[in-house]
């Protein structure tokens, strides 16, 4: 039988489906893969969308022969829609929405095949209790010894076991290696009859409440704006969501910020489920992430956790999403597909009729404004779990500070003498400064070269310890120099500070104590991470100091100091959206101190001490949430997002006169249809703030309108008005809907 099929290919940037012909004894699905032909490439992957029979011979012999990959569709239908709702939001070619779905693997076109995976299990004989100088390897010959089936490996790593731990037990003879295969299991629910380990912990008022108000539209599509105070108890309530959802023999899909995914959190699922919990994030080999999809596809788990990219991951019976920390940046992707995680989770909630609980200390603005709206219904949580109380917050104004050693790497005398004080009570001190490196830039004494980098523009950061020169855009590094190469001064200044100065400082001063250093470049993967949090928690070291990786997901119970160094770089930016993100990120990073049964402070230094904003946050009469409508008061009057949609139109190029030229050739032919779009406003052709980057020049135009259909309108014809541009084969175009960030 002859068969016409419509395919789009994954790797090209159509906007349209190709035809291919296919003989077969039946036809294939449409979501199956197939491998075409198209120019002098044989072997193009494609995803079909449309089957129907060969409307006649001669026609059919027109079309080239395509060779389908799959018995069944790799794309689940909720998925499948998710896709074509992506492309059309967001204005990006469906071939690679389809792309940015799959697991690595499968645009490769490997076969969607399960492969076995390293796991442990008890050696026959071992004894029943062992002797053990580590808690954690006893807690581990704990799980082995519990555990009906042997662990996966990858699932221990996940729980905070090292690989050293792992090969511990097996060197000891108390654990063997062993191979998980795809063994055809029916669903969890048939091999789960009990899908909870314990029915959790006891709810206060507000946690019952909210508990109560999502479980009841189980089985519906409804949003849920979950605002609750750090250390309210969040992750209990969705735990005990979840709990109702499973016991409906339905799944939940729950995203986290990759901070957010510590064993820590992860081992709370863990102890509370028997149904088969599966993690998905940046960690995990390509063959572990296909696996992971394959398990979800055939509903063998449960519950998935992960990040972004898990949103497309296919769960059997989906029948709850939660997205925690809600507000996060990192739910936005940042080139190809740019979606928002959030706005792809409001489709497939809907595509499955399931409710979405958007939860966190700090909700977006875009948020609050949809329960303003009575879009999503707001659920709060005022109170510590626990009954613990709210830090007391400590305004200092620097100005005033002493000139000393401390300052200069960002540690006022006053935090220095609290640090001194905590940590002479046998407490812990959490120290944030939102800037990693040594020193801000290096600067030439003799002739006032700042040292850049030459792939963008953008001052290098000094790194002393590892005596580079890095920069923080495209990561290029250079020996860090003795002299300048301009003139050949020996006086280089060192200018700014970061949290490795900071950190340098605090050894100098604190010899005695355990200092811990957390960001992009003290931590190079999770395992890194987990044994400096581990040495927290044991009471190892007393000071931690950070990036935003602190920010949230962590819970340190003897922290009743934060500092926060440096608050002022985001109250005088140029960026609409930077009071809420330094709201934001006050409150989270206030919200680690005094979380137990301690009383906890929180010290922020400022040059600026009279800023409002700052006061707003840390007077205690005053909930984030009223703090967000007002800034949601000023974003109405500038009519700006989310009081308006917004988009950029972006072009970017090796040759600067290009990538301009690109834009400005575009905007007028967009001007003259302005008057079919009579509510939008579009600006001129501007240079990014950091214009070139990785030897490429970027430019934007910015869309605003408060119609989203109108805007929508609009930027289809400029992406038909952009195809028809001529002369610009280098240059690359993109469409940024809701951008976070101002170009």
């Amino acid at each position: 039988m002859e068969y016409q099929l419509s395919v789009f290919l994954i790797s090209r940037p159509f906007t349209c489906a190709l035809d291919y012909r296919l003989s077969a004894a039946s036809p294939p699905q449409p979501g199956c893969r197939v491998s075409v032909p198209l120019g002098t490439v044989s072997a193009n992957l494609g995803i079909i969308v449309r089957v129907q029979e060969a409307p006649s011979a001669a026609q059919s012999l027109k079309l080239k022969e395509a060779i389908v990959l799959d018995e069944k569709p790799v794309f689940a239908k909720d998925i499948y829609e998710l896709c074509l709702f992506a492309a059309d939001y967001y204005h990006y070619p469906l071939g690679q929405c389809f792309f940015t779905a799959l697991p690595s693997l499968l645009r490769e076109g490997r076969p969607a095949q399960f492969k076995p995976e390293p796991a442990l299990r008890l050696c026959p004989g071992a004894p029943a209790a062992p002797s053990f100088k580590s808690e954690d390897l006893a807690r581990l010959f704990e799980l082995l010894r519990q555990s009906p089936a042997p662990l996966l490996k990858q699932e221990l790593k996940d729980r905070g076991f090292s690989a050293t731990q792992l090969r511990t037990l097996v060197k000891r003879q108390l654990a063997e290696e062993v191979e998980i295969q795809d063994t055809n299991e029916p669903c969890w629910q048939e091999r789960c009859k009990a899908p909870l380990k314990n029915s959790g912990l006891e709810l206060n008022a507000e946690q019952s409440q909210a508990v109560s108000e999502v479980c009841a539209a189980l089985g519906s599509f409804k949003t849920f704006l979950l605002d609750g105070v750090t250390g309210s108890g969040k992750t209990e309530v969705y735990l005990q969501i979840i709990a109702a959802v499973l016991q409906r023999g339905q799944s939940a899909l729950v995203l986290v910020p990759e901070i957010a995914l510590t064993p820590q959190t992860v081992e709370r699922f863990y102890q509370r489920f028997n149904a088969p919990v599966l993690l998905l994030h940046s960690a995990l080999s390509d063959q572990s992430r296909l696996n992971v999809f394959l398990t979800m596809q055939s509903g063998r788990a449960a519950i998935l956790i992960g990040t972004r990219s898990a949103l497309f991951t296919p769960l059997h019976a989906l029948g709850l999403i939660v997205i925690d920390e809600e507000h996060d940046s990192s739910f936005k992707q940042g080139d190809g597909l740019r979606y928002h995680a959030r706005t792809l989770a409001l489709k497939r909630a809907e595509l499955n009729a399931c409710p979405l609980v958007l939860g966190s200390a700090t909700p977006s603005l875009e948020s609050v404004w949809q329960a303003q709206n009575g879009h999503y219904q707001l659920l709060r949580l005022t109170q510590r779990a626990g009954n613990a109380v709210m830090p007391e917050c400590t305004l200092v104004d620097l100005r005033k500070e002493p000139l000393s050693l401390g300052l200069h790497t960002g540690i006022g005398h006053t935090l220095e003498d609290a640090i001194g004080e905590e940590t002479a009570r046998g407490n812990q001190v959490l120290l944030f400064l939102n800037r990693r490196g040594y020193a801000h830039q290096l600067v030439c004494h003799n002739c006032g070269t700042i040292f850049t980098c030459p792939h963008c523009d953008s001052a290098l950061t000094v790194h002393r310890q590892e005596g580079k020169l890095r920069c923080h855009i495209c990561d290029t590094s250079l020996k860090l120099p003795e002299r300048c190469p301009h003139c050949g001064g020996e006086n280089l200044l060192e200018n700014g500070f970061g949290t490795e100065q900071a950190e340098a400082f605090l050894r100098l001063r604190y010899p005695d104590l355990g200092i811990e250093r957390i960001d992009r470049d003290s931590v190079k993967n999770k395992d890194n991470l987990e044994q400096k949090l581990q040495r927290i928690r044991n009471g190892e070291s007393s000071i931690l100091i950070g990036t935003q990786m602190l920010a949230k997901g962590h819970d340190f119970p003897n922290v009743t100091l934060v500092g926060i160094l440096d608050i002022d770089g985001g109250l005088f930016s140029d960026d609409f959206r930077a009071p809420e993100y330094t709201a934001q990120l006050l409150t989270q990073v206030a919200g680690r101190a005094g979380r137990a049964a301690k009383r906890g402070r929180v010290i922020i230094q400022s040059h600026h001490p009279d800023n409002l904003l700052i006061h707003q946050v840390i007077d205690p009469s005053l909930p984030y949430l009223s703090l967000a409508y007002d800034l949601l008061q000023a974003r109405l009057h500038l009519h700006l997002p989310p009081a308006s949609c917004q988009a950029f139109l972006l072009s970017n190029s090796l040759n600067r006169e290009k990538a301009h030229l690109y834009l400005l050739q575009l905007l007028q032919t967009l001007t003259a249809r302005l008057p079919q779009f009579r509510e939008l406003s579009i600006g001129p052709v501007m240079s990014d703030k950091i214009e070139k980057r990785h030897n490429r020049y970027h430019f934007h135009i910015q869309v605003l309108s408060p119609d989203q259909g109108q805007l929508h309108a609009f930027l289809q014809a400029a992406l038909q008005a952009a195809s028809l541009q001529k002369g610009f084969a280098e240059v690359r175009f993109a469409i940024d809907v809701d951008p976070l960030t101002l170009y």
